[in-house]
């Protein structure tokens, strides 16, 4: 049996879809946190960008470099440029969303508007009680 034989029943064409990180979206009561892997990327191989509403993530995963006269035999990973777009509420500061990369795994940190985040409105009685003004007609 060739070697080449040993890995024919997993052939894989190399004109697979690009790279696309899987991404977790979470939801508290004051932030939204993305969550995406990207495995052997670091964070310089990123870029971030809040545009019109949406946070980008932008990167490509570069297939590694054989050595002179090697080749694949059988390849599953997939590798390419990417663009992954998420929606954000209106009025997001963009100075406030926080980055960080740990282990191949990218966490945004995207700090809900204040329009959005959830106040409490207490009810006064007596004398803390503002009067509504009317109009006289």
């Amino acid at each position: 049996m060739l070697w080449n034989d040993v890995f024919a029943p997993f052939a894989t064409p190399f004109d697979r879809a690009a790279f696309l990180p899987a991404a977790d979206i979470t939801v508290s009561g004051g932030d939204m946190v993305l969550t995406m892997d990207l495995p052997g990327l670091t964070a310089d191989d990123l870029d971030i960008e809040l545009v019109d509403g949406y946070l980008l993530v932008r990167g490509e995963r570069k297939r590694p470099d054989l050595a002179e006269g090697s080749r694949f035999a059988h390849t599953e990973r997939t590798f390419g440029r990417f663009e992954r777009r998420i929606r954000v509420p209106d009025g997001v500061d963009p100075e406030k969303v926080a980055a960080t990369m740990d282990n191949g795994v990218l966490s945004l940190i995207v700090p809900k508007p204040d329009r959005m985040i959830p106040r409490t409105i207490q009810i006064g009685s007596g004398s803390e009680q503002r009067q509504l003004e009317t109009s006289a007609a």
